[in-house]
């Protein structure tokens, strides 16, 4: 073996063999990527001198054998491949507990994100020929959300340019260039590759199309710590392959030097490699910035909250944009044909309730109008119910902490259940990703609780026996285990029957829900009746017990309640047990209808989300672990159904959601017709609730909501969305100095310098074209920790915001001598 040859290329599979030639519509891992390709370039030939001056050639053998285990085409070092005879060991940091989970993957970062191919072109290492990927818009993206495999179709071949479109779809105009699997091209590809006289071997055809994808999609993983990782790694490897089987015991000084200088080596490229693993850490630790805020109200809230409503409303109905307003409501089914705008302007408003509580979105007015809205609010946070984040959890999570560490008394997550179906896992290791997925996000999580505060994790039979270990390493709290019948029905004996029925295995009819609290946390005892033959007339609603003695012993001892609407107002209404028979809620739940079957038998599905869960639930749990006002944070929000929840109980609300589904609809293909289908996504659900929500459209089908109408829900009230700055857009805001050698030089590196204005004062720039979107006002909210009071706009048409605190800032004069956490945004390290 050319152990010279098989270091080099381990070390150029781990960044980039390719050249990427300047494009237009440059990508953040593009971007990086060339960074990459130069520092490899100029590391791979500043190390073949130092190794060739050390007169010691077999030290290519050694560092391969080492670097083999570690670098892969991921580009993160971690347990890749290590084989039983390597007799590599990995030091379980435990504390004192007898036992440790382990995984390949428990020391990075989970980064994966939406795969998104673009044009790009790709010339080879000796810039002979040129690949032209070309994308069509419309199919640039898995717009079904399934695993379906991107496809490589040959158009041409013209001179030295091979034309090359990218598709998921079929495409019988064109050659296909691999065979089913996508790993092998087909015989027709390879000959019309010769015929045209193009020279490159079949591995080098392979390296092209691997680094074509590598620049469509972000790594999977960062790791925290590589530099110590591959220094601790390569010791004991040292130990047990080469000093234990060298002379060097025999204290020969020759074998001493010989492992220095392999030491000294290993070190200098280890170094090279966490330099650039610490740069991809700093960028997605760093705080992001926030981007196209937007705020929802109801009509009602606008008459009672803000200044001249009327005149307010007078205005926006003549904004041009607010017929966009207009159409979504008739889009949401909100609003029919008989609609008037003058229904909105006079105070029978309150007479007609189909109108009364329509949603408002500023995205509707424009800029003078949104402003004028946002400034006759005395105290704009305290009128939010939540606010709901387009982005990354682990980013929102990170960005949202110095807003929200300690105050949320309620966290309930539904995540993937490690099914393989959920998202795409990288190569083997399925089990491994999902816990590293998991564990980042639990992690950040926990800081978010308050010391009232709960913790609920929702998970099925793949993956409940790797939570539980996972809640027990990162928790210090009491976990309980509550089993939830997902098939219940009003017979108990019945069940749902469907095409699962006929597999050859037992019906899957329950998930696990984990519950986590403490001694001082919100516990409100449940009770139930029998609710079969019951006379109190609550429907799947629980009775909060309340006891009216110091020592509750018996019923007696305990008064009962169930939350109810009475004037809009979200009371504890008591209810008069009697001889009714009622039982504490245990740890079986099979008395919760199924979203598919609600007590009226109407679905209460609003999406494709096959764990939707039944909206009695998250009220159950939301009741038991919280109080009205609490902060309730979801970071895999889904279709929505524990914000929508929270919403109705008068509960805070935090949701983070990543998916297209984020949006009022979203497009999907439906699999059985292969037509395109338009559904609810969570923004539309939210308005929806806004809305009143007791009988509303999921676009095409008519549903209703049973806890709606039990607990007399009405309508009313706002939130605030906006998305958060992604971490292939912070990629694409670098910009790196190299020196002499192509090295990059961080004393001088400029990241994101474009973003500042040098006047008087050093301030963040925010009205560049690039920056449009970008929120500067909530970034602030979020980094400092501050309430935004009102937003407005100043004599010169400039907009500022006053925070809780009374700081007012202009968006022109945001200094950062002023607020020097702002540098955190734009200078990472």
């Amino acid at each position: 073996m050319d152990y010279k040859k098989a270091f080099f290329s381990a070390l150029e599979e781990s960044y980039l063999g390719s050249k990427v030639k300047n494009q237009k519509d440059k990508s953040g891992f593009t971007n990086l990527l060339e960074i990459k390709s130069q520092y490899y370039q100029a590391f791979k030939n500043e190390l073949d001198k130092k190794i060739q001056e050390s007169g010691e050639n077999d030290l290519y053998n050694k560092l391969y054998t080492f670097f083999e285990s570690y670098l892969n085409q991921t580009g993160v070092p971690f347990f890749n491949d290590t084989p039983v005879y390597k007799n590599i060991y990995a030091k379980v940091y435990n504390n004192s507990r007898d036992t440790a989970l382990f995984y390949k993957t428990q020391d990075l970062y989970y980064v994966k994100s939406d795969t998104l191919y673009k044009s790009l072109h790709i010339t080879d290492k000796e810039e002979k020929y040129t690949f032209c990927f070309e994308v069509d818009e419309n199919n640039a993206q898995n717009v079904d959300n399934s695993k379906n495999q991107i496809r490589f179709y040959l158009i041409k071949i013209e001179d030295s340019k091979i034309y090359i479109q990218v598709t998921y779809d079929k495409n019988v105009m064109y050659q296909p260039i691999f065979k089913e699997g996508g790993k092998e091209f087909q015989e027709e590809f390879l000959k019309e590759i010769k015929e045209n006289q193009i020279t490159l071997q079949e591995d080098n055809l392979k390296e092209i199309f691997r680094d074509y994808k590598k620049q469509n999609e972000i790594d999977f993983f960062i790791h925290k710590n590589a530099r110590a990782f591959l220094q601790e790694q390569f010791d004991l490897w040292m130990f047990n392959h080469l000093y234990k089987d060298s002379q060097v015991h025999q204290w020969e000084l020759s074998s001493i030097q010989h492992l220095q200088k392999l030491r000294n080596i290993a070190f200098e490229i280890i170094e090279k490699i966490a330099k650039f693993e610490d740069e991809l850490k700093a960028i997605w630790l760093k705080p992001k910035f926030a981007k196209n805020t937007q705020y929802v109200f109801s009509l009602d809230l606008i008459y009672s909250h803000s200044k001249e409503p009327q005149k307010l409303l007078e205005t926006f109905i003549k904004d041009e944009k607010f017929q966009e307003q207009i159409q979504e409501w008739k889009e949401l089914k909100l609003i029919d044909e008989s609609f008037s705008t003058s229904k909105i302007l006079k105070d029978e408003i309150f007479m007609e309730e189909k109108y009364r509580y329509l949603p408002i979105d500023t995205k509707y007015l424009s800029e003078k109008n949104r402003y004028d809205l946002l400034n006759s609010f005395e105290d704009l946070e305290s009128l939010l119910n939540g606010e709901l984040i387009k982005s990354d959890n682990f980013q929102a999570l990170n960005t949202l902490m110095p807003k929200y560490q300690g105050k949320v008394d309620l966290i309930y997550i539904d995540p993937p259940f490690n099914t393989g179906s959920d998202f795409e896992y990288k190569d083997k290791f399925q089990d491994s990703t999902w816990l590293t997925l998991m564990e980042n996000r639990l992690e950040l999580s926990k800081d978010f609780l308050s010391n009232k505060g709960s913790f609920w994790l929702h998970l099925d039979e793949n993956a409940d026996f790797f939570g539980k270990i996972l809640l027990d390493k990162i928790f210090n709290m009491e976990c309980k285990k509550i089993t939830f019948d997902t098939n219940a029905t009003k017979d108990e004996e019945s069940d749902l029957f469907g095409y699962k029925s006929f597999g050859q295995n037992f019906v899957l009819k329950s998930s696990t829900l984990f519950f986590l609290k403490t001694q001082e946390s919100y516990f409100n005892k449940l009770w139930k009746p029998n609710r079969n033959t019951s006379i109190l007339d609550i429907g799947q609603l629980d009775l909060i017990s309340i006891a009216n003695k110091s020592q509750a012993k018996k019923i007696e001892d305990l008064d009962f309640y169930i939350e109810k609407y009475d004037d809009n107002e979200l009371r504890l209404v008591k209810k008069e047990i009697g001889e009714e028979k009622i039982y504490p809620i245990g740890d079986i739940w099979n008395d919760i209808y199924s979203f598919t079957q609600s007590e009226m038998r109407t679905s209460e599905n609003i999406s494709f989300f096959s764990s939707q869960k039944p909206e009695n639930m998250m009220r159950r749990i939301i009741q038991t672990s919280s109080l009205q006002n609490s902060f309730v944070l979801d970071f895999f929000s889904g279709s929505g159904t524990t914000l929508g929840v929270a919403h109705k109980m008068k509960r805070k609300y935090i949701g983070i959601e990543m998916g297209k589904h984020f949006f009022e609809t979203y497009e999907t293909i439906n699999l059985q017709t292969k037509k395109i289908e338009k559904r609810l996504g969570l923004l539309g659900r939210m308005k929806n609730i806004i809305a009143g929500d007791q009988n509303f459209y999921a676009i095409d089908k008519k549903r209703r909501s049973s806890l709606s109408k039990k607990i007399n829900y009405r309508g009313g009230g706002a939130f605030r969305y906006y998305e958060l700055e992604t971490y292939e857009e912070a990629l694409r805001g670098c910009e790196y100095v190299l020196d002499n050698e192509n090295m990059i030089d961080y004393r001088k590196t400029r990241k994101l310098i474009k973003a500042l204005n040098k006047g008087e004062k050093i301030c963040l720039d925010m009205q560049e074209s690039s920056r449009k979107d970008y929120d500067i006002f909530q970034t602030m909210a979020n980094l400092m920790g501050w309430n935004i009071k009102r937003l407005f706009l100043d004599k010169k048409n400039i907009p500022n915001c006053e925070f809780s605190n009374g700081e007012i800032i202009n968006l022109q004069e945001i200094d950062l001598v002023k607020y020097p956490k702002l540098k955190n945004l734009i200078w990472w390290r």
